[in-house]
Protein backbone atom coordinates (compact mmCIF):
# COMPACT_ATOMS: atom_id res chain seq x y z
CA UNK A 1 0.00 0.00 0.00
CA UNK A 2 1.27 3.49 -0.87
CA UNK A 3 2.45 5.46 2.15
CA UNK A 4 1.68 9.15 2.67
CA UNK A 5 3.78 11.75 4.51
CA UNK A 6 2.12 15.07 5.32
CA UNK A 7 4.60 17.90 5.92
CA UNK A 8 3.01 20.98 7.41
CA UNK A 9 1.58 22.94 10.31
CA UNK A 10 0.04 21.87 13.58
CA UNK A 11 -1.36 24.66 15.69
CA UNK A 12 -3.98 25.87 18.12
CA UNK A 13 -7.11 27.34 16.54
CA UNK A 14 -8.81 30.13 18.48
CA UNK A 15 -12.20 30.65 16.84
CA UNK A 16 -14.69 33.38 17.68
CA UNK A 17 -18.23 32.73 16.39
CA UNK A 18 -20.76 35.56 16.42
CA UNK A 19 -24.34 34.99 17.62
CA UNK A 20 -25.64 37.54 15.12
CA UNK A 21 -24.62 39.37 11.96
CA UNK A 22 -21.21 40.86 12.65
CA UNK A 23 -21.04 44.54 13.56
CA UNK A 24 -17.54 45.53 12.50
CA UNK A 25 -15.29 47.48 14.83
CA UNK A 26 -17.50 46.50 17.75
CA UNK A 27 -17.66 43.82 20.46
CA UNK A 28 -19.98 41.12 19.17
CA UNK A 29 -21.68 38.60 21.48
CA UNK A 30 -20.83 35.01 20.66
CA UNK A 31 -18.60 32.18 21.79
CA UNK A 32 -14.85 31.57 21.64
CA UNK A 33 -13.55 28.05 21.14
CA UNK A 34 -10.03 26.63 21.28
CA UNK A 35 -9.43 23.71 18.94
CA UNK A 36 -6.55 21.75 17.44
CA UNK A 37 -5.80 22.76 13.86
CA UNK A 38 -3.16 23.34 11.22
CA UNK A 39 -3.60 22.34 7.58
CA UNK A 40 -0.99 19.58 7.76
CA UNK A 41 -2.42 18.21 10.99
CA UNK A 42 -5.98 18.33 9.67
CA UNK A 43 -5.12 16.46 6.48
CA UNK A 44 -3.15 13.78 8.33
CA UNK A 45 -5.94 13.35 10.89
CA UNK A 46 -8.57 12.97 8.18
CA UNK A 47 -6.43 10.46 6.27
CA UNK A 48 -5.77 8.52 9.46
CA UNK A 49 -9.52 8.31 10.13
CA UNK A 50 -9.92 7.06 6.55
CA UNK A 51 -7.48 4.23 7.40
CA UNK A 52 -4.76 5.51 5.08
CA UNK A 53 -1.09 4.73 5.92
CA UNK A 54 -0.16 8.31 6.84
CA UNK A 55 2.44 9.96 9.02
CA UNK A 56 2.88 13.62 9.98
CA UNK A 57 6.06 15.68 9.91
CA UNK A 58 5.24 18.83 11.82
CA UNK A 59 6.62 21.51 14.12
CA UNK A 60 5.46 21.97 17.72
CA UNK A 61 6.42 24.64 20.24
CA UNK A 62 6.43 24.58 24.01
CA UNK A 63 4.21 25.64 26.87
CA UNK A 64 0.70 24.45 27.63
CA UNK A 65 -0.34 24.77 23.98
CA UNK A 66 2.54 22.60 22.78
CA UNK A 67 1.87 19.95 25.43
CA UNK A 68 -1.83 19.83 24.54
CA UNK A 69 -1.04 19.49 20.82
CA UNK A 70 1.26 16.52 21.51
CA UNK A 71 -1.35 14.93 23.76
CA UNK A 72 -3.94 15.34 20.99
CA UNK A 73 -1.71 13.68 18.38
CA UNK A 74 -0.86 10.85 20.76
CA UNK A 75 -4.52 10.31 21.59
CA UNK A 76 -5.28 10.04 17.87
CA UNK A 77 -2.37 7.59 17.40
CA UNK A 78 -1.00 9.72 14.55
CA UNK A 79 2.69 8.98 14.03
CA UNK A 80 4.76 12.17 14.24
CA UNK A 81 8.01 10.71 15.57
CA UNK A 82 10.31 12.65 13.24
CA UNK A 83 8.70 16.03 13.89
CA UNK A 84 10.47 18.97 15.49
CA UNK A 85 9.38 19.65 19.07
CA UNK A 86 11.06 22.78 20.46
CA UNK A 87 9.94 23.82 23.97
CA UNK A 88 11.82 27.12 23.62
CA UNK A 89 9.63 28.31 20.73
CA UNK A 90 6.03 29.50 20.54
CA UNK A 91 3.46 26.98 19.37
CA UNK A 92 1.69 27.91 16.12
CA UNK A 93 -1.59 29.76 16.63
CA UNK A 94 -4.47 30.67 14.33
CA UNK A 95 -7.08 33.26 15.27
CA UNK A 96 -10.31 33.53 13.25
CA UNK A 97 -13.64 35.34 13.49
CA UNK A 98 -16.68 33.58 12.04
CA UNK A 99 -20.13 34.90 11.28
CA UNK A 100 -23.23 33.19 12.63
CA UNK A 101 -23.49 31.15 9.40
CA UNK A 102 -20.06 29.58 10.06
CA UNK A 103 -18.26 31.55 7.34
CA UNK A 104 -14.90 33.17 8.12
CA UNK A 105 -14.83 36.96 8.39
CA UNK A 106 -11.14 37.46 9.18
CA UNK A 107 -8.15 35.45 10.34
CA UNK A 108 -4.61 35.92 11.63
CA UNK A 109 -1.94 33.23 11.83
CA UNK A 110 1.20 33.18 13.95
CA UNK A 111 3.35 30.48 12.38
CA UNK A 112 6.78 31.89 13.18
CA UNK A 113 8.04 28.45 14.27
CA UNK A 114 7.36 26.56 11.05
CA UNK A 115 8.47 29.51 8.91
CA UNK A 116 11.81 29.57 10.75
CA UNK A 117 12.66 25.96 9.83
CA UNK A 118 15.73 25.75 7.59
CA UNK A 119 16.53 23.21 4.90
CA UNK A 120 19.27 21.56 6.97
CA UNK A 121 16.57 20.14 9.28
CA UNK A 122 15.25 18.07 6.37
CA UNK A 123 18.68 16.94 5.16
CA UNK A 124 18.93 14.64 8.15
CA UNK A 125 15.52 13.19 7.33
CA UNK A 126 16.16 12.24 3.70
CA UNK A 127 16.17 8.49 4.34
CA UNK A 128 12.93 8.77 6.30
CA UNK A 129 11.12 10.96 3.73
CA UNK A 130 12.28 8.67 0.94
CA UNK A 131 10.20 5.80 2.38
CA UNK A 132 6.97 7.47 1.29
CA UNK A 133 5.23 7.37 -2.08
CA UNK A 134 3.16 10.54 -1.67
CA UNK A 135 4.25 13.83 -0.09
CA UNK A 136 1.57 16.32 0.93
CA UNK A 137 2.73 19.87 1.68
CA UNK A 138 0.94 22.88 3.03
CA UNK A 139 2.52 26.22 2.15
CA UNK A 140 3.29 27.26 5.74
CA UNK A 141 6.96 26.35 5.25
CA UNK A 142 9.21 29.11 3.93
CA UNK A 143 9.46 29.52 0.15
CA UNK A 144 13.10 28.40 0.08
CA UNK A 145 12.34 25.18 1.95
CA UNK A 146 9.15 24.39 0.01
CA UNK A 147 10.80 24.88 -3.36
CA UNK A 148 13.87 22.83 -2.41
CA UNK A 149 11.81 19.89 -1.10
CA UNK A 150 9.47 19.83 -4.10
CA UNK A 151 12.46 19.89 -6.44
CA UNK A 152 14.28 17.17 -4.51
CA UNK A 153 11.45 14.63 -4.34
CA UNK A 154 10.25 14.63 -7.93
CA UNK A 155 10.08 10.83 -7.90
CA UNK A 156 7.15 11.10 -5.43
CA UNK A 157 3.58 12.18 -6.00
CA UNK A 158 3.61 15.82 -4.84
CA UNK A 159 0.34 17.26 -3.51
CA UNK A 160 0.05 20.83 -2.20
CA UNK A 161 -2.60 22.80 -0.30
CA UNK A 162 -2.37 26.53 -1.12
CA UNK A 163 -3.39 27.59 2.46
CA UNK A 164 -3.74 31.36 1.87
CA UNK A 165 -3.44 34.16 -0.69
CA UNK A 166 -0.07 35.18 0.74
CA UNK A 167 1.49 31.75 1.16
CA UNK A 168 0.38 30.16 -2.12
CA UNK A 169 2.79 32.49 -3.94
CA UNK A 170 5.65 30.45 -2.46
CA UNK A 171 5.13 27.69 -5.04
CA UNK A 172 4.91 29.87 -8.17
CA UNK A 173 8.32 28.74 -9.48
CA UNK A 174 7.65 24.99 -9.11
CA UNK A 175 4.12 24.61 -10.47
CA UNK A 176 5.16 22.11 -13.20
CA UNK A 177 6.64 19.87 -10.47
CA UNK A 178 3.35 19.58 -8.55
CA UNK A 179 0.99 16.68 -9.32
CA UNK A 180 -2.07 18.15 -7.59
CA UNK A 181 -2.75 21.61 -6.13
CA UNK A 182 -5.84 22.59 -4.13
CA UNK A 183 -6.67 26.31 -3.87
CA UNK A 184 -9.70 28.53 -3.44
CA UNK A 185 -10.66 31.31 -5.87
CA UNK A 186 -8.80 34.02 -3.94
CA UNK A 187 -5.65 31.90 -3.80
CA UNK A 188 -5.98 31.26 -7.54
CA UNK A 189 -6.05 35.02 -8.14
CA UNK A 190 -2.99 35.49 -5.95
CA UNK A 191 -1.12 32.70 -7.72
CA UNK A 192 -1.81 34.31 -11.11
CA UNK A 193 -1.13 37.84 -9.81
CA UNK A 194 -4.50 39.21 -10.95
CA UNK A 195 -8.19 39.05 -9.99
CA UNK A 196 -9.79 35.89 -11.38
CA UNK A 197 -13.55 36.11 -11.92
CA UNK A 198 -13.69 33.30 -14.48
CA UNK A 199 -12.23 30.28 -12.68
CA UNK A 200 -12.19 28.15 -15.83
CA UNK A 201 -9.90 30.65 -17.57
CA UNK A 202 -7.70 30.77 -14.47
CA UNK A 203 -7.38 26.99 -14.45
CA UNK A 204 -6.45 27.08 -18.15
CA UNK A 205 -3.63 29.51 -17.34
CA UNK A 206 -2.25 27.20 -14.64
CA UNK A 207 -2.38 24.24 -17.02
CA UNK A 208 -0.46 26.27 -19.59
CA UNK A 209 2.18 26.96 -16.92
CA UNK A 210 2.67 23.20 -16.53
CA UNK A 211 0.59 22.36 -13.47
CA UNK A 212 -0.72 18.78 -13.83
CA UNK A 213 -3.92 18.91 -11.77
CA UNK A 214 -5.63 21.73 -9.89
CA UNK A 215 -8.79 21.79 -7.78
CA UNK A 216 -10.37 25.20 -7.15
CA UNK A 217 -13.09 25.86 -4.59
CA UNK A 218 -15.30 28.94 -4.40
CA UNK A 219 -17.46 28.76 -1.29
CA UNK A 220 -20.86 27.32 -2.14
CA UNK A 221 -20.19 27.64 -5.88
CA UNK A 222 -19.14 24.62 -7.99
CA UNK A 223 -15.68 23.08 -7.63
CA UNK A 224 -13.52 23.44 -10.74
CA UNK A 225 -10.85 20.90 -11.70
CA UNK A 226 -9.03 19.51 -14.70
CA UNK A 227 -8.05 16.21 -16.25
CA UNK A 228 -5.21 17.04 -18.62
CA UNK A 229 -6.56 19.98 -20.68
CA UNK A 230 -10.24 19.23 -20.07
CA UNK A 231 -11.86 21.36 -17.36
CA UNK A 232 -14.85 20.25 -15.31
CA UNK A 233 -17.14 21.74 -12.68
CA UNK A 234 -19.15 19.89 -10.05
CA UNK A 235 -21.62 21.08 -7.45
CA UNK A 236 -20.63 20.87 -3.79
CA UNK A 237 -22.46 18.56 -1.40
CA UNK A 238 -24.65 20.69 0.84
CA UNK A 239 -24.16 19.86 4.54
CA UNK A 240 -27.27 18.88 6.48
CA UNK A 241 -26.53 21.54 9.09
CA UNK A 242 -23.64 24.01 8.68
CA UNK A 243 -21.83 24.62 11.95
CA UNK A 244 -18.43 25.87 10.74
CA UNK A 245 -16.35 26.09 7.58
CA UNK A 246 -13.11 25.49 9.52
CA UNK A 247 -11.21 22.57 8.00
CA UNK A 248 -13.60 22.06 5.07
CA UNK A 249 -10.91 22.67 2.45
CA UNK A 250 -8.50 20.37 4.26
CA UNK A 251 -11.17 17.67 4.34
CA UNK A 252 -11.83 18.14 0.62
CA UNK A 253 -8.18 17.52 -0.20
CA UNK A 254 -8.05 14.57 2.22
CA UNK A 255 -10.98 12.90 0.50
CA UNK A 256 -9.40 13.47 -2.91
CA UNK A 257 -6.14 11.87 -1.76
CA UNK A 258 -8.10 8.96 -0.31
CA UNK A 259 -9.88 8.42 -3.63
CA UNK A 260 -6.70 8.61 -5.67
CA UNK A 261 -5.00 6.08 -3.40
CA UNK A 262 -7.90 3.72 -4.00
CA UNK A 263 -7.11 3.97 -7.70
CA UNK A 264 -10.24 5.99 -8.46
CA UNK A 265 -10.55 8.53 -11.27
CA UNK A 266 -10.24 12.25 -10.57
CA UNK A 267 -14.02 12.53 -10.91
CA UNK A 268 -14.58 9.87 -8.25
CA UNK A 269 -11.85 11.26 -6.00
CA UNK A 270 -13.45 14.72 -6.12
CA UNK A 271 -16.72 13.15 -4.97
CA UNK A 272 -14.97 11.62 -1.96
CA UNK A 273 -13.53 15.06 -1.23
CA UNK A 274 -16.96 16.69 -1.45
CA UNK A 275 -18.37 14.16 1.01
CA UNK A 276 -15.53 14.72 3.49
CA UNK A 277 -15.84 18.52 3.25
CA UNK A 278 -19.62 18.43 3.76
CA UNK A 279 -19.23 16.08 6.70
CA UNK A 280 -16.63 18.38 8.33
CA UNK A 281 -18.86 21.46 8.07
CA UNK A 282 -21.38 19.76 10.34
CA UNK A 283 -19.08 20.02 13.40
CA UNK A 284 -17.28 22.86 15.19
CA UNK A 285 -13.91 21.08 15.02
CA UNK A 286 -11.50 21.28 12.08
CA UNK A 287 -11.94 17.51 11.63
CA UNK A 288 -15.08 15.46 12.09
CA UNK A 289 -14.24 12.64 14.55
CA UNK A 290 -16.89 10.46 12.90
CA UNK A 291 -15.18 10.52 9.50
CA UNK A 292 -14.30 6.98 8.44
CA UNK A 293 -14.20 4.73 5.41
CA UNK A 294 -17.71 3.64 6.27
CA UNK A 295 -19.16 7.17 6.46
CA UNK A 296 -17.41 8.42 3.31
CA UNK A 297 -18.56 5.41 1.31
CA UNK A 298 -22.23 5.86 2.27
Amino acid sequence: MKKILVIGATNIDIIGISNQEMIHQDSNPGRVEIKFGGVGKNISENLYRLAEPVELLTFIGGGAFGESVEHHLQKLNITYDHSLVDPTKECGKYLAIHNLDGGMVDGINDFSLIESIQLDFFEGLHEYINRFDTLVFDTNLSEAVLVALIQKYQDKMIIVDGVSQTKVKRIQTVLPMIDLLKVNQNELSSLLNKPITDIILGVKELIEQGLKHVVVTSGSEPITYNIEKRIYQTLIFEPKNVISSVGAGDALLSGIIYGLHLGKSIHEAINYGKKAASFTMEVAEACNPKLSRLTIEE
